[in-house]
């Protein structure tokens, strides 16, 4: 096995010998990042000429093999060498266990990702067969060697929540079925608990002994992510002595976060992934595939109430949610009941919105620059946000932002005022404030198709008052993936950094009916999830699908407070990418 030549692009060649592939004599050759399969040409001898002999030359007798893309290498039973008979069963368990394993094997195969459709990954294995069990040991030991690069940061100690009461009540399935399988074919250890109330997850993250684990993964939707999310931030907080006072600086958390769909809506899952796929989120966690995301800290007169991530909503679809509360033995067609209900209801609010632009060069949400896979823009805010971290202590200044477009119909109501905050009073149909793009199966484009996963802005939507064929056509071109639901003159977009609501009549808060407290590392926890009001003039809040009652709120977004597993959107041009030709063994197609 020949050890001291390179390839073209440079990379040391690690090991080099003749393999069985796709039936196949080839020359195979491993690196630190890929593996080079040369088929269809007599193979080289290996000796100290090698060196100055030509590299394998791309083309289609050429196949390559991304290791990042290889997430398990496992031993196969013995197969006859130079057999131009021979065919894998995909369907055969692999051997996981060393006493299922075949003594004396010379095969063994590769698991490696396989796009099968739009945003939807599978895994497939690539069988090679080697001269003897010696050759296929060196080549399975340097190969699991490789596939622990330290800068993948591929986990391998996970704690698992699993929220059995969520969207259609599947999670418990899903991830005996589908996900705990490819940790285990990953050499990925899980502890699973399975939450049996609420905060439950929120309490055992308080108190768990993080530094033995390497993230932290919830089975369930939004709601049961949003637990474990304020659970960690405030223990982060808690710890680095963080009060978490108005318009704090929170710390960002070392460990990551993952989340496999088994929600209502999964608007989260579906803004990184483009699908709400369990095994394409899980494959994701595997590969150990990391990404920013912007985190909104909520507060209520001053006062921390929680972190939000997806979308906060006043109006329509805050009495919504409200309706909804009593109608959870529906399911998840609740929503479709009460939106249907509160759409003919029509109510519009009175009040004033206060925001601070973003700068032009944060864009604007109508821009159409999607957020996909190695965003430039959300790498750029990323630096900036860490050049901004020796700064902490530094009191923020207000910035003016952009002025936008001054003949656009949005700004002819704005009033800029001489702290840099713009005011617009009116009455709302609907005020949306999107951390993210938000999509979900109704709307796969999003609430705001542009928005952004980490470049530190809010996209704000504005629907003043209208009549009801009015906001049905907004509504309609939601769901319209081609459709710009922001191109009416009832409708108005900004991008923002920060932003506050105010009612025309604000309620009581002696009715406020706080929910219990509690004490734990120095943090009070509160639970503001029915506060009342008698006032009917007022909506109410739907924050990431909690329902908060009391209508005067502050939001400030804190750019890529926290690294989720995940990849993001990739483009679909990337996503029919085949590193591996299908013949060379066999996938789960959809499992």
């Amino acid at each position: 096995m020949a050890t001291s030549m390179t390839l073209d692009d440079g990379e040391k060649v690690l090991l080099s010998t003749v393999l069985q592939f796709q039936n196949k004599l080839a020359n195979v050759f491993l690196t630190a990042t890929q593996l080079v399969v040369e088929t269809s040409i007599k193979p080289r001898s290996h000796d100290s000429t090698l060196d100055a002999r030509p590299a394998p030359s791309s083309g289609p007798t050429t196949t390559v093999i991304d290791l990042k893309e290889v997430f398990a290498v496992r031993p196969e039973r013995r197969v006859s060498f130079k057999s131009s008979r021979f065919r894998f069963s995909s369907g055969k368990k692999p051997h996981l266990l060393a006493e299922e394993q075949i003594e004396g094997t010379n095969a063994f195969s590769l698991y490696q990702i396989k796009r099968v459709s739009k945003h939807r990954w599978r895994h497939k294995t690539c069988l090679f067969v080697c001269r003897d069990y010696g050759t296929c040991h060196i080549w399975m030991n340097k190969i699991e060697e490789q596939l622990k690069n330290p800068e993948w940061q591929r986990p391998k100690r996970l704690l698992v929540f699993v929220n059995p009461y969520g969207g259609k009540k599947k999670a418990r399935k899903i991830f005996n079925d589908k996900v705990r399988p490819l940790f285990e074919l990953a050499g990925i250890y899980s502890e699973v608990i399975i939450t049996k109330r609420q905060y439950h997850a929120r309490d055992v993250v308080y108190d768990y002994d993080l530094k033995t684990i390497d993230g932290l993964v919830c089975v369930g939707g939004d709601g049961t992510f949003s637990e474990l999310l304020n659970g960690l931030l405030d223990r982060t907080n808690s710890e680095a002595n963080i009060e978490q006072t108005f318009r704090h600086k929170p710390l960002s958390p070392s460990i990551r976060i993952g989340i496999i769909p088994a929600g209502s809506t999964d608007a989260v899952v579906c803004s990184m992934v483009g699908i709400n796929d369990p095994i394409t989120s899980a494959l994701q966690i595997v590969l150990g595939d990391s990404l920013g995301l912007d985190v909104t800290a909520l507060y209520k007169k001053e006062e921390f109430l929680k972190y939000t991530l997806t979308m906060s909503s006043y109006g329509y679809y805050g009495d919504l949610l409200k309706d909804s509360e009593s109608l959870r033995w529906m399911g998840p067609q609740r929503y479709t009941y009460s939106g249907a209900k509160k759409f003919f209801a029509n109510r519009a609010y009175e009040g004033e919105v206060s925001f601070l632009l973003a700068s032009e060069e944060d864009s604007h949400p109508r821009d159409q620059s999607i957020c996909y896979y190695g965003c430039e823009k959300c790498r750029q805010a990323g630096l900036k946000s860490q050049q901004a971290i020796s700064l902490r202590d530094v009191p923020p200044e207000l910035d003016s932002g952009a002025a936008g477009d001054t003949n656009s119909p949005s700004s002819r109501v704005v009033n800029t005022m001489r702290d840099g905050w713009h005011r617009v009073k009116g009455r709302f149909c609907a005020i949306n404030l999107a951390t993210i793009s938000c999509r979900c199966d109704l709307a796969m484009t999003g609430m705001s198709p542009a928005a952004h996963l980490g470049d530190g802005c809010m996209d704000l939507i504005l629907v003043q008052e209208c009549s009801r064929l009015q906001y049905l056509h907004h509504l309609l071109r939601i769901t319209d993936n081609k459709a710009d639901q922001f191109d009416f003159e009832y409708v108005q977009v900004y991008r923002v950094k920060e932003f506050s609501f105010q009612p025309l009549n604000e309620p009581e808060d002696a009715d406020e009916g706080e929910g219990e407290e509690r004490e734990g590392c120095g943090s009070r926890w509160r639970k503001h999830s029915r506060m009342k009001s008698s006032n009917d003039s007022n909506s109410v809040w739907n924050c990431d699908g909690e329902l908060l009652e009391f209508p005067t709120l502050y939001f400030q977004v804190h750019c890529q407070l926290i690294r989720m597993f995940g990849r993001g959107i990739e483009e679909q041009s990337k996503e029919v990418t085949i590193s591996c030709p299908m013949c060379c063994g066999g996938y789960d197609s959809d499992k």
